[in-house]
């Protein structure tokens, strides 16, 4: 993804919380966190919720992700208001869950 196709998105989804995971399919914890990843999207969805979730594949996203500062994967990132509000590293579907809930009730989303 290039920083315009990055700045694409974040337009497109104004108004909503979104959480961008950086993943690579041979990093074994990417691999590790997909599905987790997939069922705190799914479950946020059911809720009707304005948090929206998007995987990037590090491989095809080298320069956002240099831009963004990601050092380590999965990485997940909260943006809100087109600002980076939180860089999440978590191993566990309720690690993850966890730390964007808190992250939510302290930005009042």
């Amino acid at each position: 993804m290039t920083i315009d196709s990055w700045q694409q998105l974040i337009d497109s989804l104004k108004g909503n919380v979104v959480v961008l995971e950086f993943m690579a399919p041979w990093s074994e914890p990417s691999k590790f966190m997909e599905q987790p990843f997939k069922e705190v999207a799914s479950e946020f969805k059911d809720k009707n919720s304005n948090v929206k979730f998007a995987a990037l594949n590090f491989d095809n996203s080298k320069n956002l992700a240099r831009r963004l500062q990601v050092e380590a994967l999965p990485t997940f990132l909260v943006v809100n208001n087109f600002a980076v509000v939180d860089r999440i590293l978590a191993l566990s579907k309720t690690e993850l869950q966890q730390k964007i809930n808190d992250k939510l009730a302290q930005t009042n989303y």
